[in-house]
């Protein structure tokens, strides 16, 4: 593929050419939500001609967008015959004195604009046009090839079925990769996951482990298995060690997942580290977060996303709520140089880094609540097996202030995890 084997110059040079096309000719004269910040801005409708510029524009906090059809690109006669290109203004006059204008309309607007399909992000809908739907398919073929699975294989998929991101972008790319996907659900017995052979399968993290623990031994029930693609809440390395050792090391977990208004997942590759974004559909930039100014390459800061030639929703700079860096290098794994997402964290309190990164915790979730004016923090643990309680809750203890540790078994915990769609901090504080 055209972006996946070049030098970073060359990737960045592209994106700046897209980045000024888009934001000219598809986002200002047809996004009622950006275009006033533009024009707040003072870059009007050609000011942003490179990645270097996209910082004169204010960033965006996904919560601040009250009006989802604001994110919108709506084309209208008015917008079309002050912003288009003159191909179609002419094109829209002639259907205008023919009174043929359903012409332009269906042939040349609503394939490529309207949106047909929608997934929700946090309640927030998320649409897509014809065009977005065959871009995410396509996306979704080249998760499943960075993750190895082969046009012959067999995938079982227990995510759950509905308007969620990585559900449509696993259908869509199945079918644009050729591979064989049955499509399940959450609650899919390990028989009836076995009666299908997979060589791979796909879900949340909650939802494998519950599967894979009553499959064992794993070579009985699922002996041709091979790849577990794990979607859905970001993968921690305490619930990847256990997913390993469930199935013996005899498969890979490959992790896929992005934050809300992300219009495509970040995917690892087999065997890779971070993961693998999209140039040619997103431009990531990494910032200050009490700033907004882009860091000096190499340096750590909130993951802000840009969207290029989407045509549904858009966000433009969206604040991800993720920290870490970005790695332009080839990928030791696969050897593309599209760049990758490093993780060190997300906008959570810092409790949340002590508790992944604690190697005798198993997994976790925690509620934030306010009682009587007051903050608490409710923290749910799951230790290694024999592990001993009373010595590593002191030791976290030392480092964080919880007002209660509750101490569950895997099982319980991964089914609280499973009932919030494997959300890991509950806020549960009222709004302000």
């Amino acid at each position: 593929m055209a972006w996946e084997r070049r030098k970073p110059s060359w990737i960045r040079n592209a994106q700046d050419r897209a980045l000024r096309a888009y934001l000219a000719q598809d986002v200002y004269p047809y996004s009622p939500y950006y275009q006033v910040r533009f024009d707040e801005a003072g870059v009007g409708q050609r000011g942003v001609k490179t990645r270097a510029d996209l910082d004169k524009l204010p960033l965006t906090a996904f919560d601040d967008v009250v009006n989802p059809a604001s994110v919108v690109l709506r084309p209208d006669e008015q917008s079309i015959q002050q912003y288009a290109r003159i191909g179609l203004v002419a094109r829209v006059f002639w259907a205008k004195l023919w009174r043929r204008e359903w012409v332009v309309n269906q042939r040349l607007i609503d394939p490529v604009y309207k949106p047909l399909h929608w997934h929700v992000d946090d309640g927030f809908p998320i649409g897509s046009s014809a065009e977005d739907v065959d871009r995410l398919a396509e996306l979704g073929r080249r998760w499943l090839e960075l993750a190895g699975v082969a046009r012959y294989d067999v995938l079982v998929s227990v995510l759950p079925p509905g308007p969620n991101l990585a559900y449509w972008e696993l259908v869509f790319g199945s079918r644009q990769a050729g591979v064989s996907a049955l499509h399940m659900n959450p609650n899919t017995t390990v028989d009836q996951l076995a009666a299908a052979r997979p060589n791979v399968i796909a879900g949340r993290a909650s939802e494998l482990i519950r599967l894979l623990e009553a499959a064992r031994p794993i070579e009985k029930s699922l002996d041709g298995l091979r790849t577990i693609l794990v979607a859905g809440a970001r993968l921690d390395d305490a619930t990847r060690r256990h997913i390993t050792a469930l199935v013996d090391g005899q498969a890979s977990v490959v992790a896929a997942w992005a934050p809300p208004g992300v219009r495509s997942l970040w995917v690892q590759c087999r065997e890779g580290e971070g993961l693998h974004t999209a140039p040619d559909v997103e431009l990531l930039e990494v910032v200050d977060p009490l700033t907004g100014t882009p860091v000096a390459d190499g340096t750590e800061g909130e993951v802000v996303w840009t969207s290029l030639d989407w045509k549904g929703t858009v966000f433009l700079r969206l604040r991800t709520g993720v920290y870490g860096g970005v790695d332009e290098n080839a990928c030791p794994a696969c050897g593309r140089t599209t760049p990758r997402l490093i993780p060190t964290g997300a906008a959570d309190p810092s409790f949340v880094r002590v508790l992944d990164s604690h190697p005798k915790v198993q997994a976790w979730q925690a509620e934030l609540r306010t009682v009587d004016g007051k903050e608490e923090l409710i923290v749910y643990i799951s230790l290694e097996p024999n592990g001993r309680p009373g010595r590593l809750l002191r030791e976290l203890d030392r480092d964080l202030t919880v007002t209660q540790f509750v101490v569950l078994d895997r099982r319980r915990l991964d089914a609280r995890l499973s009932s919030h769609g494997d959300t890991r901090v509950l806020d549960l504080r009222p709004a302000n």
